[in-house]
């Protein structure tokens, strides 16, 4: 007989799994605790600096903003295109975790959907999108995917357990070209 945290992590993994085809990616990221915010005054003359603390709100901004720069930077105008934006997006899935335990905070992101032409400097488009972000710790890693079943098993391995909302839902994108193709 499963746990009730054994059934919430099953329960993600399975609605995960049908993406897993599609992966190429495992990335970690990994955020600071506190940052110091710059910005520049409305009219051009100056700049209000303040820091800011990390919380659950910032960490959805930062991988929003994150997502934004890295598809821009793979998919240039075509992310715009009313006919292409239902392939011209990353497939991203992120896990946050550290939430809980006395680790750093960090998101796990498991992405595909990136352009033959990007993959071999596809490590240099995320650390340049994710330096570009407030809260981004220099520690990034960025490899390619062999088991994707096994990167979604590790990035949702807290859950029901330590961390029972690691796996960010509502921050993860899916191309409709591909959540069409997963729900027919």
């Amino acid at each position: 007989m499963r746990t009730h945290g054994q059934q919430l992590q099953a329960a993600y993994r399975q609605h995960i799994a049908p993406y897993s085809e599609h992966l190429q990616f495992a990335v970690t990221l990994t955020l600071k605790q506190s940052a110091q915010i710059v910005t520049t005054y409305a009219n051009g003359e100056g700049v209000y600096k303040r820091f800011e603390k990390l919380d659950d709100e910032k960490v959805a901004s930062s991988i929003r903003y994150f997502n934004a720069l890295l598809t821009r930077s793979l998919y240039g105008n075509h992310r715009k295109h009313p006919n292409k934006r239902s392939w011209a997006k990353p497939l991203a899935i992120y896990s946050i975790e550290g939430r809980n335990i006395q680790k750093r905070l960090h998101i796990h992101a498991a992405i595909g959907n990136v352009p033959a032409s990007h993959c071999e400097l596809f490590p240099l488009l995320v650390a340049s999108a994710w330096m570009q972000c407030d809260f981004a710790y220099n520690d990034i890693d960025v490899q390619s995917i062999y088991d994707a079943a096994g990167w979604l098993g590790y990035i949702t391995k807290q859950a029901g357990y330590t961390d029972n909302d690691c796996l960010d839902i509502c921050s993860s994108v899916v191309p409709p070209f591909i959540q069409q193709g997963i729900c027919t």
